[in-house]
């Protein structure tokens, strides 16, 4: 495995790190969501003069997928992909011959240069990157989106039908291990991190009280603000409506689950014959199919019960060409509400005031459904569960969301105010450089 380099990008990025006498911070794209969340950021070092160079995973191979690259004007400004791909052992393989060659490359080219990764949220790149370098260069990085920890009710067995609305004064505990590997993959990220950058002072609490220094912790806001506002602001060529003319028609609950707790058989099933019972009582929805969940139709071989999911009046429709498609469709007046398992989706959706339900039994976002309660809890428990709460929404939206504009949690012009927390890093960094092993 070979990594790919743009020489003359990382080279005017080191030349400019070397004239001002201070560290490279190494953006770390991992997924769609770290172009979408990242890209205010890269735009705002670009304005405060941080020398930063951008490299990608390499995970991320489908075309839709990687759109965001483009749509977010980061495309062009990667330097190096790490050619990272398979499961998640070979992942864990590729990410440490990755980190080898690219340290190596970096003491050649610039041997008194400190490289300062800067990764996003809970990826295995997030996670694996990081350790790796530390062990290589003995450099820590910079964790965006630290102290992200899943929670939820300790128990589900009361909370059916109208009791759902009970999980916002039920009793929250920590959930160690969920989402799989997410759920350890954030911890031991901030583990091999100096600075660590929460977006709200629950993370910073959360922080603290695992023992983490309160020097070493800024709270910054959520990226995933900066993102919807920026692209709120663009209009697709086509729109959602000229792509899918159906959604043009009546309001839909817009419904995608991607993460592997989700991707069980009996999960599946029990989502989808919710999904039927709801249209069969003229619900109209649409559901986008991620790659992950197509896999798990063809794994467990429910094509029939996909079909008569279909046939019943389900619409099934491929990942929407464009990031803007999704923001059009949520914010418009054809969107009932959503129904996913996407962490980012809950800050996203929080920012613009639409109404979510989250098909998990516990979210590292916990201050959208107890704080803001513009997003409620419905794990897929079985297929009367899901029912029944997707039921509740649909007829009283009021209970299920009572707040009609949701507090705001996650600021404005976050990707500034992580710069600047950067810009103050890189004056420590440069005064403990001597110490730095490897370099």
């Amino acid at each position: 495995m070979a990594i790919n380099i743009q020489d003359h990008k990382v080279k005017a990025v080191f030349d400019d790190a070397h004239r001002n006498s201070r560290p490279v911070f190494m953006i770390v794209i991992a997924t769609k969501p770290c172009y979408v969340k990242l890209a205010s950021l890269v735009r705002a070092c670009e304005e405060q003069n941080i020398s930063t160079l951008i490299i990608e995973s390499g995970q991320h191979y489908d075309a839709v997928l990687t759109e965001a690259g483009t749509l977010f004007d980061i495309t062009d400004k990667i330097a190096i992909n790490l050619n990272v791909t398979g499961n998640m052992l070979k992942k864990a393989a590729s990410m440490a011959l990755a980190v080898e060659q690219l340290t190596h490359y970096f003491a050649e080219l610039a041997p008194n240069t400190c490289v300062v990764p800067v990764v996003s949220g809970d990826t295995l790149t997030s996670n694996l990157l990081p350790q790796y370098w530390y062990l290589a260069t003995g450099v820590r990085a910079v964790h965006v989106e630290a102290g992200l920890r899943s929670m939820g009710p300790a128990s589900w067995q009361s909370l059916r039908g109208e009791n759902l609305l009970l999980q916002r004064q039920s009793d929250w505990v920590r959930y160690r291990d969920m989402p799989f590997p997410e759920g350890i993959d954030t911890v031991l990220t901030s583990c091999v991190s100096d600075l660590l950058l929460a977006p709200i002072e629950r993370n910073q609490r959360i922080l603290l009280k695992e023992g983490y220094s309160p020097e070493n912790i800024d709270i910054v806001g959520s990226l995933s603000a900066d993102a919807v506002v920026l692209q709120s602001k663009q209009q697709p060529q086509k729109t959602i409506y000229q792509c899918f003319p159906e959604l043009a028609h009546g309001t839909w609950i817009r419904v995608d689950i991607h993460r592997r707790e989700n991707l069980t058989k009996p999960i599946l099933t029990a989502l989808l014959k919710a999904l039927i019972k709801l249209v069969s009582e003229h619900i109209q929805i649409v559901f986008v199919k991620y790659n992950a969940f197509t896999r798990a139709i063809d794994k467990y071989q429910l094509d029939a019960l996909l079909e008569k999911a279909s046939e019943a009046g389900v619409v099934f429709q491929p990942l929407w060409p464009s990031y803007q498609h999704v923001l059009e469709f949520v914010t418009g007046k054809h969107c009932r509400f959503v129904y996913s398992d996407s962490g980012g989706l809950q800050e996203e959706l929080h920012t613009l005031n639409v109404p979510m339900l989250t098909c998990r039994a516990n979210t590292d976002r916990p201050e959208t459904v107890l704080d803001s309660q513009s997003n409620l809890l419905l794990p897929p428990l079985d297929d009367a569960f899901i029912y029944a709460g997707l039921r509740l929404a649909i007829d009283e939206p009021q209970k299920v969301w009572p707040t009609s504009a949701a507090q705001k949690l996650y600021g404005d012009d976050v990707g500034q105010t992580i710069a600047a927390s950067l810009a103050r890093y890189q004056n420590k960094v440069k005064r403990h450089i001597d110490t730095l092993e490897g370099y």
